[in-house]
């Protein structure tokens, strides 16, 4: 599923961004200058989920023959459900006073997507283009960033000599979201063996170790994926972007249900129970006692603008978005959304197209797709839609429950749930939303058939 790629990509963008210190060099440097040099250098991490080694990254930070300060990213992974994943990011700072970021390059490539985006500072504002397939659009954006926040985590450290349980924050690059995020860590140790830090973003947790040098050892994200220093050879044992690894990586993982649902469609309401099988307890699986459904949270004063946005995977001002739209009557219904999407796309059960453009090209995808697709709709004609990830209900042979997508859409001063993949302008109460946490721990379960579901409570319209 898309969503572990994405979920993957936020923590290891997060990751790429943190962490080198040395104390006792380049003293009469100002702080960052000293960070900046104790990080010039390359490192090599392994990376595997579950135990499975699917993929490495690599790291490197030089001081260039313009005395600019350049950072550069590779990571190439593919995560159970997901294809294999090229990423790439560089990073140029100036090395004056300010310290701005000059230039920036970011590209994510896998099968049917493509996208590129280039920046410079020009007069105060970052321009480039916007790359996605054979498509191309102009980027103006009103970034501010410099190296003092690419480097904020370990300067903040640096300067406070912090205890355990201080909390940082700083901001990085979120490329995909064409933004700049904002991130909170957690010291959770200190000791004579380093650092111990926790973070948390919308539902995707890690845990960050760090020698005393402050550099990173490992970390665990959603504890389901490990990111390991190791070297460069044991780190590119496994390459997927060469080597696509076995096709078990791609199969539709499911989860049984104790009995079948009546008229799914109008339940209003449902709880299911989890119960392990094996000798792991739930506990141990990371998994709670029981799931249900929830309604989406309450309108947010930012989510207007947030929800809005153009973003490196919604090809809002794409022409066949456009034309898709013009098709529609004024004012465009959520009905109309739901319903033009689901005639856009056939569904081809474990096939992603990858992107937007590509599902709209070859005229079929998965769930993600459809979803991502009525959220690019949406936006482009300026009402408030986000994909959302879960379960859902499946009727096809023996009940279980499917990792699915949908949407939400912000509609009569609420937001509401759709699924343009089954064509429901009216959400049933089996799409129960997941974090990214409780989707890889999900995941995980299901793919060793360690778990099912059982019907606690239902209710129906």
């Amino acid at each position: 599923m898309q969503y572990l790629v994405r979920a993957t990509v936020i923590a290891i963008c997060l990751i790429s961004i943190a962490v080198w210190i040395h104390t006792n060099r380049f003293s009469s440097l100002p702080i960052i200058e000293q960070v900046a040099h104790s990080r010039v250098g390359d490192q090599w991490y392994k990376i595997e989920q579950s135990g499975v080694h699917t993929g490495f990254m690599h790291s490197s930070v030089t001081l260039n023959k313009q005395d600019q300060w350049v950072f550069r990213t590779l990571t190439v992974f593919q995560p159970m459900g997901g294809l294999p994943t090229k990423i790439t990011q560089n990073l140029t700072f100036s090395n004056s006073e300010q310290y701005e970021l000059q230039t920036a390059h970011y590209s994510h490539t896998s099968k049917n997507r493509l996208t590129d985006i280039q920046l410079a500072l020009d007069q105060g504002k970052y321009i480039g283009t916007l790359k996605r397939q054979d498509t191309s659009e102009a980027l103006a954006l009103d970034w501010r960033f410099n190296l003092t926040d690419q480097l904020a985590l370990e300067a903040q450290i640096f300067a406070a000599k912090a205890q355990s349980g201080s909390v940082f924050t700083s901001t990085f690059i979120d490329f995909e979201n064409l933004a700049i995020g904002e991130n909170k860590r957690k010291l959770l140790a200190r000791n004579s063996n380093g650092f111990t830090f926790g973070n948390f973003h919308e539902g995707s947790s890690s845990t960050t170790h760090l020698d005393t040098n402050m550099q990173v050892v490992s970390s665990t994200i959603s504890n389901v994926f490990q990111v390991n220093r190791a070297t460069k050879k044991q780190a590119t044992l496994v390459n997927p972007s060469i080597e696509p690894l076995a096709d078990w990586q791609l199969s539709q993982h499911s989860i049984p249900l104790d009995k079948r649902l009546e008229k799914h469609g109008n339940l209003n309401q449902l709880t299911l129970g989890l119960v392990s099988h094996g000798r792991t307890s739930l506990a141990e699986l990371n998994l709670p006692l029981s799931l249900a459904h929830t309604k989406p949270d309450s309108f947010a004063n930012l989510d207007k603008e947030k929800f809005t946005r153009n973003t490196a995977s919604l090809p809002l001002a794409n022409e066949k978005i456009t034309r898709i739209l013009q098709t529609l009557d004024k004012p465009i219904s959520v009905a109309a959304l739901v319903d033009t999407t689901n005639q856009q796309l056939r569904y081809i059960n474990n096939r992603p197209a990858g992107s937007v453009l590509a599902a709209l090209e070859t005229g079929q995808g998965e769930c993600t797709d459809f979803a991502d697709l009525f959220t690019t709709l949406a936006r482009s004609a300026g009402i408030p839609a986000r994909t959302v990830y879960g379960i859902a209900y499946s009727s096809a042979g023996k009940p279980s429950f499917m990792f699915h997508a949908w949407n939400e859409v912000f509609a009569e001063g609420q937001w509401q749930g759709v699924d343009p993949t089954w064509n429901q302008v009216r959400l049933d109460a089996t799409h129960i939303k997941l974090s990214d946490d409780l989707s890889a721990a999900l995941l995980l379960a299901s793919s060793t058939n360690e778990i099912s579901f059982t019907v606690l409570d239902q209710s129906y319209f």
